[in-house]
């Protein structure tokens, strides 16, 4: 069954008080009017008029997954081909460490499977569902110049050294030799990536002995790194930082999700000077994408930072298109509004069937101000269709 995006904006809203949105459903013209199906395979989204008087206020655009379903891939793909066309985007942000976008991009111009099915190998979460968003991505830059290609950067912790190594590898300059001081954990590292067989442990004390080494011959590594020093470091720095974040840890201290906020944000401030012209797109889990204080975490979320941060180069200009996550119902009391916010998802799962829904939180009479200091939109999916998982 085809999959349509229905888009609820700020006008429905604007004409709904909370009290009217609270007491009655909206009758049949009022949807007829303001409730529009985005056809997905358009490539021109005329269906998406409407969204495109919000788009231009902003430069980095989040939209909020639920881990392990299907339809991420498919929202991930349109909402990227969408803010290609109308909002300059020509970055997709990634939940994935920098060498996991570094050899990304090496697939996009090249089309290399077997690089493709490599980088996939460690991924966590539906990897036969990401590899097919990379070849339609790959296919769509065919047809772009190359300043409007769209580029992968990914911001996190570096969670596959096996990535790490091969990436390193194809950083090293051709025609730069190493200090005699450095000479051996340039060839060490160059052997760990030839090598056929790949130990976990041999590799966890290769990088802890690096960055010991590196802050002795700081100079020397420099020298040799050159203009991608910086890099070398942040990727060294967050390969040991991926190995003190664990998912058991995680589960059991919120202290982890913490430092990986921070270290999310840090790591964009410093690949972000470097990026080609053009905005950015991230599809992140729901909780790293609130632009005000989170309604789980006592921490500010990436988002929020990205928004809000003087440091932030997109401060203020930050849009979140959140996902309604049904088992959350709790955590959305706390922002107020529950009871307009409840109506409204019931009005749409008896509207709408097998459907995805896209409605606003903003409009000069919305009732969702409190909401909507989180979040600016939010999808809604019929729960046959959000219950597909992927492989």
């Amino acid at each position: 069954m085809k999959l349509n995006v229905i888009l609820v904006l700020s006008m429905v809203l604007v004409h709904m008080s909370p009290v009217s949105l609270e007491a009655q459903e909206p009758d049949s013209s009022y949807l007829t009017s303001y409730v529009k199906a985005l056809d997905l395979e358009d490539p021109e989204f005329h269906s998406f008029t409407l969204l495109d008087e919000v788009v231009p206020e902003y430069t980095f655009f989040f939209t909020a997954e639920q881990h392990w379903r299907s339809i991420n891939t498919q929202l991930q793909f349109s909402f990227l081909k969408y803010l290609h066309k109308r909002a300059g985007v020509r970055h997709l942000i990634v939940e994935g460490g920098y060498s996991y976008g570094f050899l990304l991009n090496e697939f996009l111009e090249s089309g290399d499977e077997r690089l493709l099915r490599k980088i996939m190998k460690d991924v966590p979460i539906c990897p036969e569902d990401q590899m097919e968003l990379y070849r339609r991505i790959h296919r769509y830059n065919k047809y772009l110049d190359p300043e409007d290609k769209i580029q992968v950067t990914g911001i996190d912790l570096e969670h596959s050294p096996e990535l790490v190594l091969q990436t390193l590898y194809r950083m090293m300059p051709e025609d730069t030799e190493p200090t005699k001081r450095i000479r051996k954990k340039i060839e060490e590292l160059q052997r760990l990536h030839e090598s056929q067989y790949f130990d976990e442990k041999e590799v966890r004390k290769f990088f802890k002995v690096l960055d010991r080494h590196l802050s002795r011959r700081y100079k020397d590594y420099q020298a040799y790194w050159g203009d991608d020093f910086e890099l070398f470091t942040l990727i060294v720095d967050n390969t040991l930082q991926g190995f003190q974040f664990t998912w058991l840890r995680s589960a059991l201290f919120q202290k982890s999700w913490q430092e990986r906020e921070s270290r999310m944000y840090r790591n964009f401030l410093t690949i972000a000077p470097n990026l080609k012209p053009g905005n950015y797109y991230a599809q992140f889990g729901a909780l790293h994408t609130e632009i005000n204080q989170s309604q789980v975490w006592d921490f500010p979320p990436l988002a929020q930072r990205l928004n809000s941060l003087p440091s932030s180069p997109v401060n203020g200009e930050v849009l979140t298109i959140s996902r309604y996550i049904r088992t959350f119902s709790e955590n959305y009391e706390r922002l107020g509004e529950s009871e307009a916010l409840e109506t409204l998802i019931e009005v749409i799962d008896e509207r709408f069937h097998d459907e995805v829904v896209l409605f606003s939180l903003i409009g000069d009479n919305t009732p969702f101000r409190e909401m909507s200091k989180n979040f600016q939109f939010m999808i809604l999916i019929d729960e046959d269709v959000e219950e597909e998982s992927c492989d």
